[in-house]
């Protein structure tokens, strides 16, 4: 009974994490300029003029669409899920950046709910996911 309980406290903190997965580099030539195209389906208001100011703090200028826009031009997509748990948190994050018909990169965030750091601001979940999607910028470890 010992070991099963142990079994079952030891899976609980294993399960304590979050998780992020980036694909692609940075693009190349650089991003200037950035539509994003609105997601209708969040239903956090505050999630897309969130990022645009992301984008906007990286010196790109930006301009929200209904849709992809046609061209040779880069647009980002994104999906978001929050929950409940005592506050409201981000549980779930995607973007991906385009350049015309092709995906140049994507950054996935994820956590679970009993990972006590999934509480925080979501500016500050999702700043260093877009910073290394559109600069390819590696995020910065805080020293213990």
């Amino acid at each position: 009974m010992k070991h099963l309980l142990l079994l079952a406290l030891s899976s609980l903190f294993l399960c304590q994490c979050n998780s992020v997965t980036v694909k692609g580099s940075a693009p190349n030539p650089p991003v200037k300029h950035l539509a994003i195209v609105n997601n209708d389906d969040i239903h956090m208001s505050g999630t897309q003029p969130e990022m645009v100011k992301q984008v906007q703090a990286m010196g790109i200028s930006v301009e929200v669409v209904d849709k992809a826009p046609a061209g040779d031009v880069y647009y980002l997509t994104y999906s978001a899920n929050w929950y409940w748990d005592l506050a409201m948190y981000l549980k779930y994050f995607q973007a991906n950046l385009h350049r015309g018909s092709s995906v140049v990169g994507s950054v996935e965030y994820q956590t679970s709910g009993l990972d006590m750091n999934k509480f925080g601001r979501t500016e500050n979940k999702i700043r260093p996911l877009l910073r290394q999607l559109i600069l390819g910028e590696k995020p910065v470890r805080k020293k213990k």
